[in-house]
């Protein structure tokens, strides 16, 4: 597996909206940072080529962003394909795409949009590209207008329309559970499709939320599985107020059965060596996110070290 880092792993430190530093962040009270071991990129720089230049510095193979959130057009998405391969990195790319659309909401933005971000990612050089549910909030595992049966009809009537533009560019579109969907309706769709251009990506801890076992997610999804995102949860079911709370943590040191599902990909994954397996923890806004990055690639290479190449080093 490529052992890469997820861009939201910083997304405190250099998210224009909710930057720690940023005037909408102090004026909402949140709770100011400590002890960092980096300095984050003035807001005027271009954090993707920061995320890049990062990445190498952590000794990482690749890294995660959907190239669609920092450039519209093709002059912007070759540039940071050279800013990737002078650094020597691999890139995991996405879309995202409203996955419970109407017939209507599809022809007239949802299909247009989702070829303009695949031209994107084409243009950057990526063949595989996580695509995430646009409108979570409002469409999702417990959401009923529509019933959630519905909007898996929907994804799968609509979706076989992007696999021929995929199949021409040249990008595996990899459906991810994102705190939305649970990996078994998300994997039901992309059976039904059975397309080599629709594929799925892994979150080890999303599970959590949408009320479903991260293995059993992980087994159902496995054969079709060509990118992970490498995210713990510390679950505490119960509380005084009767409900139940999920806590980030560094990779290892949470509830997610990492180990097994590793395990597991590396058996059923359709291509193993070459998995994308992205660090994609976001820790409390006044931790050190950095800290945490290097605790989790620690445990991953000395723990689970056999599933990743035996050149890569631990910080």
């Amino acid at each position: 597996m490529k052992l890469c880092i997820s861009i939201a792993c910083y997304r405190w430190a250099f998210q224009p909206s909710i930057r720690r530093d940023g005037p909408e962040y102090r004026a909402g009270g949140g709770p100011l940072a400590y002890l960092q071991s980096f300095e984050a990129p003035p807001p005027e720089d271009n954090r993707f080529f920061w995320m890049v230049d990062k990445t190498a510095e952590l000794g990482l193979q690749g890294l995660y962003a959907h190239p669609g959130e920092y450039v519209d057009d093709r002059a912007g998405a070759e540039a940071m394909r050279r800013k990737v391969e002078d650094r020597g990195l691999i890139w995991n790319g996405g879309l995202t795409v409203n996955m419970a659309a109407t017939d209507d909401e599809w022809e007239s933005f949802e299909y247009e949009n989702a070829v303009r971000q695949l031209k994107l990612n084409h243009w950057a050089g990526l063949n595989i590209a996580t695509m995430t549910h646009r409108l979570p909030n409002v469409h999702n595992h417990f959401s009923t207008d529509p019933p959630i049966d519905e909007q898996m009809a929907r994804a799968a009537k609509h979706l076989p329309t992007l696999t021929p533009v995929a199949e021409e560019l040249g990008v595996i579109m990899a459906w991810e559970n994102h705190m939305d969907y649970q990996v078994a309706e998300v994997a039901g769709v992309v059976d039904a499709i059975n397309s080599p251009w629709l594929r799925i990506t892994l979150d080890t801890s999303n599970p959590f939320p949408s009320l479903e076992d991260p293995l059993e997610g992980a087994r159902i999804a496995a054969r079709n599985v060509v990118a992970v995102h490498f995210k713990d949860f510390r679950a505490q079911p119960l509380r005084d107020t009767w409900e139940p709370h999920f806590h980030y943590s560094p990779v290892g040191h949470g509830d997610s059965p990492i180990g097994e599902i590793l395990a597991l990909l590396q058996a059923e994954a359709p291509d193993p060596a070459n998995l994308l397996a992205n660090i994609e923890i976001s820790p409390p806004p006044q931790h050190d996110p950095e800290a945490w990055v290097l605790e989790s690639k620690r445990w991953l290479l000395e723990e689970q070290g056999q599933y990743f190449e035996p050149h890569l080093a631990v910080q």
